[in-house]
This record gives C-alpha cells, sequence and structure tokens, in this order.
C-alpha cells in the first residue's frame, strides 16, 4: 500500500467521475486542514472515512503559507505540498499544473486524477467496461483537460486495456 498525500482537485473530480473507490485500492490518502476543509464545503460527505487528515507542523504551516505569498499556489496546493515534503509519501495527489511542476522540481512523484484511473487499471484493479465509464466519467467532471491531454490519455487507457 503506497502512502498519498492530495490536494482538493484528484478527490472532488475523481468523486465527480464515480472513481473515488479506486483512492483506497492504492493505499492511504492524508490531507492536510486546509484540504479537508474544502472538501467538506464542496460536498459534506468528502472526505469519506478513508481519508486521513492531517496536522501540519509549524514548518509546514510556515512554507506553505511562504508559497502562498509568493502566489505559487493557492492554499489548498500549499499546505499538501507543505505536508508531502515533510510526511514524504509515495504520492503527491494534484490536478494543478504548478503544484505538479513545483512536487516535481522538489522530488516528490505527482499523480493527477487520470493517474489513478491509468494506475488502476494497469494494475488490473479495474477492467475494460468499468474502465470506460470511469474516463467517461472523468471527461464529465470538473477537471480540465487540454486535448493533447485527452488524446494521450485516451490511447494510453485503451493501450492498457487491450
Amino acid at each position: 500500500m503506497k502512502q498519498l498525500v492530495a490536494d482538493t482537485g484528484p478527490i472532488l473530480h475523481l468523486h465527480e467521475a464515480g472513481a473515488l473507490h479506486l483512492l483506497p485500492l492504492i493505499g492511504e490518502i492524508f490531507l492536510p486542514p486546509m484540504v479537508a476543509a474544502e472538501l467538506r464545503s464542496l460536498n459534506p460527505a468528502l472526505p469519506s472515512k478513508f481519508v486521513k487528515p492531517q496536522t501540519l507542523s509549524s514548518t509546514a504551516q510556515r512554507r506553505a503559507l511562504e508559497w502562498q505569498r509568493a502566489g505559487f499556489l493557492h492554499g489548498g496546493e500549499s499546505e499538501a505540498l507543505a505536508l508531502a515534503l515533510e510526511i514524504k509519501p509515495d504520492w503527491f495527489l494534484t490536478d494543478d499544473a504548478a503544484a505538479r511542476l513545483m512536487a516535481e522540481s522538489l522530488k516528490i512523484e505527482a499523480h493527477g486524477s487520470i493517474g489513478v484511473l491509468l494506475w488502476a487499471a494497469a494494475n488490473k484493479l479495474v477492467k475494460m467496461p468499468e474502465a470506460k465509464l470511469l474516463w467517461f466519467g472523468l471527461e464529465k467532471s470538473s477537471l480540465w483537460m487540454s486535448p493533447k491531454v485527452r488524446l494521450e490519455a485516451r490511447a494510453a487507457l485503451e493501450k492498457i486495456l487491450v
């Protein structure tokens, strides 16, 4: 089982797509306070029982605030990345391009909603009919995808499912 730290985006998008059940198949999901609060405000059923709210250390709080003040990241992303830097998870989950770039610059492996679905398909946790339904759910969700990412992700999913 992996350890994951997530910001709001992937949990929200996977929920909208009906794919939230994939996350506990990957591992434990840790959320900083701001992300847990954002999710509760968007949908009181979120976060669900498989996520673990995590308090930030004073160092992580300072780091997150510095990133926000500098305009690098918004609150939830900055707290999630600061938490990831502190607890060193296997994956940092974000659908935010700036947060992903920053994570990678800090040597933190980052994945998004699409990556969760691709991982589940590659590990045979979802098969063809369900995987396609979940993909269509992601396409209809509030997740923004460029046309290039949409085509590449769909091709990758089809290649995995063959």
